[in-house]
């Protein structure tokens, strides 16, 4: 018998334009000790199927159908009373969007423990020693000072292995892994498969695994099945679906994986770029001239803390030198928290420096202040990881894209800015309708993009994107691409471009540079990734990256014959988080 069974679930929701049917008819099963992967574009009802299972739906607005069985039992009307009874031990979650998933208000300690001693019965010294082994089995070095930090202080890629480890520490038989290692950089994301992996075979945890990710589907999974518009259009053994996808949506997923592979031996090797000046006939558009930044929180962890000093200091990013020239992408990787967001928020003023300058247009920017660093916020944009944090939940999109470009002075009136903002939306693949709406009926990747719109929509000279599409999907994910890659080139625009993925970095940006302890370790032109001379910390990223899926002959119409686009559809994430 099947631990959980979902037979003809169907969602709809109702809102000020009628009834609006998410689902239709999902069937899915997964056996004790089975790992089923679900696949699909965002918005194709991936995340809503998991909210039913674990009773997270809105109680307004919404009715679902069908049958939702869990070791036998009923899901689908229970009380929350009674899927309490269920969810921890029984069924357990990480969420996808981790700062909204852990409470602002209390340290991480005081919420792992809390789940230990409500769940497992621990006391307080037992609940607090488990959780820290539990840290340390999910990669976070110096377990006591994330114990005692708050969430806002630690880098998404630790928010999101503290997420794990709270949903696994309870043991139980069921976990729904929802983009489980969407921010994470190489090392750790296998780090936190082999986890589960090791979860799966000890414990015999069955896994349903909520992802994007193609390789994340190879390397776990042993059943797929993949979802387009709320419908499964496919599913079957994992290495059959990869090797030889039945379904032509399936066959433009794949396709539009990006990849990145060692060059031939027969070919031209590239020099590495050296720190120094531009080369001739380039100018810079932004430089850091030995920038740098300690906290000195008792939590210490910044949002890329790394290195104690003394009783309550933390230095997360060591003085630093970075140029970007003018039409440039420039790539930065490394592990999380070696320093990465530390740097592009020091970049775009959002964090002051405690030593070195930002300079923009031959301009010290680090010291203008108030209404003369008006021209640097238009000049420069950011594009945050964290979707879901990054809108205000009380303001419809139009508000949050339009508003903006009146206090920067880039639309005279209301009436051109709303124009200019549903324009931006509609680069990124949204429709103008969409700005009356509010963010939570968005699902997570558009969420994505509508962050990505906003900072577009003032016309920029540089952008700073961090993890612009880490919560994407491989299709949207290459449409964004491709089109801050003709955003690029039409309006000489200029990236610094922060990710985990290599294969996007390799595939879309001109130089990299690695991060590792709050320091640039390595710079190199990105065709030279592979180059055996590399730095250790780029050769650990390298080493990490997961397998892709057996390679395809597909067709060359395919994916410009399916389109890939799901429906808008209100996202599951706000219960979610309310309930977490």
């Amino acid at each position: 018998m099947s631990l959980l069974s979902i037979r003809q679930l169907g969602i709809e929701f109702t809102g000020a334009h009628g009834p609006q049917r998410v689902l239709h008819g999902v069937d899915l099963e997964v056996g004790a000790g089975e790992v089923v992967a679900v696949v699909g574009e965002s918005g194709s009802g991936k995340s809503l199927t998991a909210a039913a299972v674990m009773g997270l739906l809105p109680a307004r607005g919404c009715r679902a159908w069908g049958q939702v069985r869990f070791d036998g039992r009923e899901l689908l009307g229970l009380r929350e009373a009674e899927h309490n009874t269920v969810r921890g031990q029984g069924i357990g979650i990480v969420f996808q969007n981790s700062l909204s998933s852990l409470d602002p208000s209390f340290r991480i300690g005081e919420q792992m423990a809390e789940g230990l001693r409500y769940r497992l019965g621990l006391g307080r010294a037992q609940a607090a020693a488990t959780a820290g082994s539990w840290l340390e089995r999910v990669g976070i070095r110096e377990p006591g000072r994330v114990l005692r930090a708050y969430p806002h202080e630690l880098s998404g890629g630790m928010r999101q292995r503290i997420l794990i480890a709270m949903a696994v520490m309870a043991r139980p038989r069921l976990l729904i892994a929802d983009e489980p290692t969407t921010a994470l950089d190489p090392t750790v994301q296998k780090q936190i498969l082999d986890l589960l992996r090791d979860l799966h075979r000890e414990d015999g945890t069955a896994i349903l695994l909520i992802t994007h990710d193609f390789g994340v589907v190879s390397y776990l999974s042993e059943r797929v099945a993949v979802l387009r518009a709320g419908r499964v259009v496919e599913h079957g053994r994992t290495a059959d679906v990869l090797r030889a996808p039945d379904h032509p949506y399936t066959a433009a997923l794949l396709a539009a994986v990006p990849q990145s592979r060692a060059p031939e031996p027969a070919s031209v090797s590239v020099p590495a770029y050296e720190a120094g000046a531009p080369g001739q006939g380039e100018s810079t558009v932004l430089a850091l001239r030995g920038i740098g930044r300690r906290f000195g929180s008792a939590g210490g962890g910044g949002v890329g803390g790394w290195l104690r000093r003394g009783a309550d200091e933390v230095v997360a990013l060591q003085p630093t030198d970075l140029a970007l020239r003018r039409g440039e992408i420039l790539g930065l990787i490394g592990e999380s928290g070696s320093g990465k967001s530390t740097l592009a928020r020091l970049a775009a003023r959002l964090l002051e420096p405690s030593g070195g300058s930002v300079l923009a247009g031959g301009q010290d920017v680090t010291a203008l202040h108030g209404r003369a660093l008006a021209g640097f916020r238009r000049d420069v944009q950011f594009v945050f990881q964290d979707s879901g944090a990054s809108l205000n939940p009380r303001r419809t999109i139009g508000a949050q894209i339009a508003d903006p470009l009146l206090r920067l002075g880039v639309a005279r009136n209301a009436a051109q800015a709303q124009a200019l903002a549903a324009q931006a939306l509609e680069h990124v693949g949204l429709q103008a309708q969409h700005l009356a709406r509010y963010p939570h009926e968005f699902s997570g990747g558009q969420r994505q993009r509508i962050g990505i719109a906003r900072a577009l929509a003032p016309r920029p000279a540089c952008v700073i994107l961090d993890e612009p599409t880490s919560a994407l999907d491989v299709s949207i994910q290459a449409q964004v691409l491709a089109l801050l890659r003709r955003l690029r080139d039409e309006l000489d625009l200029t990236y610094l471009f922060i990710s985990h993925d290599l294969g996007v970095v390799a595939s879309f940006c001109d130089r990299i540079a690695v991060m590792e302890r709050g320091r640039i370790v390595d710079r190199f032109a990105s065709a030279a990734l592979h180059d055996p001379a590399r730095h250790a910390a780029t050769r650990r990223l390298l080493d990490a990256v997961l397998p892709l899926p057996v390679p395809l002959q597909v067709p060359h119409q395919v994916p410009h014959q399916v389109p890939l686009h799901a429906p808008v559809m209100q996202d599951a994430t706000a219960p979610a988080r309310q309930a977490a």
